[in-house]
Parts: structure tokens; C-alpha cells; sequence
């Protein structure tokens, strides 16, 4: 597919505070050690999307403090981290359904979570493909979300009415989707609790 400029790619993200992240897991192994956990998720993430190329330019939109998020960043615990140049996007107000709307509002292309251990850059480009022939490109996920969300415009209509959080959030949005030509990627999986993070540290 001929762009003229990267693409636009959002990694939504929560600043890395201990009782703000990873609250379901944290219900078994403690808040300290979920704020680990999302820590070396967030890390990993950015490690493989992080590069601006030919096709991506990604960015970090952020739930919370924008400052927390970048001390965080620039304290380089994960090799090259400290390194990447990735813009600092606050999401602002609203659900979960209006912050990511908004970021489509503002010119975003794709988005995508920071709890999937099997999100690459190669997933993202193939969304960005599929968007040549597609008005919707959606990454599902075995708990009934998605991971990733994809379109050539906004479509305000697909985050309103949703249950976050919840196993309907695909079907939901596939129902919203209804008049539009949509793709669905490979399926994922994300780490929410004890038997996730047991699965990902088996990786």
C-alpha cells in the first residue's frame, strides 16, 4: 500500500503508578508486584513498536501524568528504552471509549493496548494493509475485546454504548460496524490475571 508518510499509531498507555495499573491481577499478587508486571509489559511494547519506519510513527497516548510517564521512560530500565523518541500524547477526559475516539478525532490510524505479549510491528503493518480494502480493521482477543483498532476515518459511532472491560466489547463493536467493510486480524491473547501472566512467562 503507497503512503506518502508513516502512519500514525497510538500505544495507549497508563503512567506506570502503583494501584492505578494491573488493579485484577494485583488482587492476587499484590499491587507492588502488578505494577512489575505492567512495567515489563509497557516495556516490551514500546521496545517493538517504537521505531519510527517507512509505515509506522508511533506515539504514546497517555492515562495520567504525563511527567510520572516520562521519568518513568527516561530512567531506562529496559535496554534502548530510554532512547526512543516516541511523542507524549495525553488522552485527556472521558471512558475509555471517548479517549480512544478522540485520538481518531486527531489523525490516528491504528491503536493498540500494552498488555499483548505477541504484538509486533508486523501485526500493526498487517492492519495497516487491510485498511486498503477495508473501512474497520479489529486484532481480537480470546477474552471477547480487541487489541487493536483500525480506520481510514473516524467513526464516532463504534465506541459509544460499549461495556468495557467486558466479553461483548467485539461483538459490540462488530454490531456498531454493521454498514462498514470490516477485517479482522489473527486472534491474541492479553495478560489480565494469574493464569495470563503464568501463560506469558511460559513464552
Amino acid at each position: 500500500m503507497n503512503r506518502s508518510r508513516p502512519a500514525r499509531v497510538a500505544i495507549f498507555a497508563r503512567a506506570p503508578v502503583q494501584g492505578r495499573v494491573k488493579t485484577r491481577l494485583a488482587r492476587a499478587v499484590g499491587a507492588e508486584s502488578a505494577l512489575r508486571v505492567y512495567e515489563d509489559l509497557l516495556a516490551s511494547t514500546l521496545q517493538r513498536l517504537g521505531q519510527v519506519s517507512e509505515t509506522i510513527a508511533p506515539e504514546i497516548w497517555v492515562d495520567g501524568d504525563l511527567g510520572v510517564f516520562a521519568r518513568w521512560q527516561g530512567q531506562g530500565t529496559a535496554e534502548g528504552l530510554k532512547d526512543l523518541h516516541i511523542p507524549l500524547i495525553a488522552q485527556g477526559r472521558g471512558d475509555l471509549g471517548q479517549r480512544m475516539s478522540r485520538a481518531f478525532d486527531h489523525g490516528v490510524r491504528v491503536l493498540v493496548g500494552t498488555d499483548i505479549p505477541r504484538m509486533t510491528a508486523g501485526y500493526v503493518e498487517g492492519a495497516l494493509n487491510a485498511l486498503a480494502c477495508a473501512d474497520l480493521v479489529l486484532g481480537p482477543t480470546e477474552d471477547g475485546g480487541y487489541c487493536l483498532i483500525g480506520m481510514n476515518s473516524p467513526h464516532p459511532e463504534l465506541f459509544d454504548g460499549i461495556a468495557w472491560g467486558t466479553a461483548s466489547v467485539l461483538t459490540s463493536t462488530l454490531h456498531a460496524a454493521k454498514d462498514l467493510r470490516v477485517r479482522l486480524l489473527d486472534e491474541m491473547w492479553d495478560v489480565d490475571d494469574v493464569d495470563d501472566l503464568t501463560r506469558w512467562r511460559g513464552l
